[in-house]
């Protein structure tokens, strides 16, 4: 019987995987409100997904700059505009802007931005939809971060507003986790 090449293994495997992925958030109830094309839902998932595997890769063998490139190229690359995507959308975007601005943050010298550039992006990043989508934690890891952007600038109030709602979000989402399942 003939084996199947890696390439195709890993995109039969990615296929499968955000379908399962798909399917699990939709019967839990995780996808609210419903994307009007889950379609595109999926290819966005699977998209961020393998990136990040190969973001993963490029930080573990210490190319910290071309992680950082490749960040910026999913940031800029297009993105479901408005509920086409649903709120799982919005997530994935808080979880790529936070992955990036934590590597600027933690390799200020590569491409370096200033402190008032990195804010913009994390505001691009949270986008006027941050306040309305379920609690999640990469919405609150975003919102920690351009706290410490925040702070960095000196604007200690605003960066303690935003600690404070990014603690409030863990807080619910373990008290969640704790009423599901317990401890």
């Amino acid at each position: 019987m003939k084996r199947l090449s890696p390439t195709v293994t890993l995109v039969v495997g990615l296929i499968l995987g955000g379908l399962v992925t798909y399917a699990g958030l939709h019967v839990g109830g995780r996808l609210a409100p419903r994307p009007e094309r889950p379609d595109l839902l999926l290819t966005l998932g699977q998209t961020v997904d393998a990136e990040q595997r190969r973001i993963d890769l490029l930080i573990a063998e210490g190319r910290d700059a071309e992680a950082i490139a490749a960040l910026e190229a999913l940031r800029g690359g297009p993105w479901p505009e408005g509920g086409a995507g649903g709120a799982t959308a919005v997530i994935l975007r808080h979880d790529v802007y936070g992955q990036l601005l934590r590597l600027r943050l933690d390799h200020p010298k590569v491409d370096a931005r200033t402190p008032d550039e990195l804010l913009a992006i994390a505001d691009a990043g949270l986008g006027p939809e941050a306040a309305t989508i379920e609690a999640n934690a990469f919405t609150a890891r975003l919102i920690a971060i351009r706290g410490e952007i925040l702070e960095s600038l000196g604007r200690d109030d605003e960066a303690l507003s935003a600690y404070e709602k990014a603690l409030d979000i863990n807080r619910a989402l373990l008290q969640r986790a704790l009423g599901e399942g317990g401890m």
